[in-house]
């Protein structure tokens, strides 16, 4: 489950045994984690480096996805440090003190480890990562490197819950097509709402990822919950950032 600690930032039980393993999520409280028009980068920046301290975490080598709302997902390497990696909205690595990052407000951030491979990776899915089955690719790129998926733990971190998450029907039958089905509801009034939880689980598990070892909150929802940016609920081009990583250490 997520959970937010005593410096301001959530994250999953289920990661948090692991001692060199970093993954996080930020809240609002740290500021915008993704430059847009209306923000200097030099700000967001100083966002980011506030957000890295509390991590414990100096002058990071990080790793960003340009994240066009597709289901690509790219292997990162040292030589992409610093970098944004065009037309991808997921990452991997099996790289230590390489930092993979991406940056949501209502889409939902999705990271993956695997303890025996120690490898980890991340993903941005919204309703179009989701039907293009981003988290499937996701677990794709573990088994290039050698992963089992019964071995991969993935958690799910905060994003929009399917109450606030109504959509038209054209995106509702798009999820029809992906075989998601099931994670599009009907509201009493008759509105058309989407379950971005369950249809990522169902791709999961697909893919072969034990439903056991998906961490996936109740009720963390970004639109309800003041601490993370909501698009919904009318915070802009505002993001948080999920972070995951491997530290060099014993």
């Amino acid at each position: 489950m997520l959970r937010k600690n005593k410096r301001g930032i959530y994250s999953l039980t289920s990661f948090s045994d692991f001692k060199n393993l970093i993954c996080a999520f930020s809240t609002a409280s740290f500021g915008n984690m993704k430059p847009n028009r209306n923000l200097e980068t030099s700000e967001v920046e100083k966002n980011r480096s506030k957000f890295f301290d509390r991590l414990s975490l100096k002058k990071p080598s990080v790793v960003t996805a340009e994240q066009v709302h597709g289901g690509r997902v790219s292997i990162a390497t040292e030589k992409d440090a610093g970098r944004q990696i065009k037309g991808a909205d997921g990452l991997a690595t099996r790289e230590k003190n390489l930092f993979l990052m991406v940056f949501v407000a209502d889409c939902l951030p999705i990271v993956a480890y695997d303890p025996k491979k120690e490898i980890v990776g991340i993903a941005h899915a919204g309703w179009e990562g989701t039907t293009k089955k981003i988290a499937s690719d996701l677990i794709e790129v573990f088994i290039k490197f050698g992963s089992n998926p019964k071995n991969v733990l993935v958690g799910l971190g905060p994003g929009i819950e399917f109450c606030h998450y109504e959509v038209g029907n054209a995106v509702a039958n798009k999820f029809a097509q992906a075989g998601l089905g099931e994670a599009v509801l009907k509201s009493l009034s008759g509105k058309v709402l989407v379950d971005l939880k369950s249809a990522n689980i169902k791709t999961l598990t697909e893919a072969g990822v034990n439903k056991s070892n998906i961490d996936a909150s109740l009720k963390v929802c970004t639109y309800e919950t003041g601490d993370f940016f909501s698009f919904r609920r009318g915070d802009g081009d505002s993001r948080i950032a999920a972070v995951i990583g491997l530290k060099n250490g014993n």
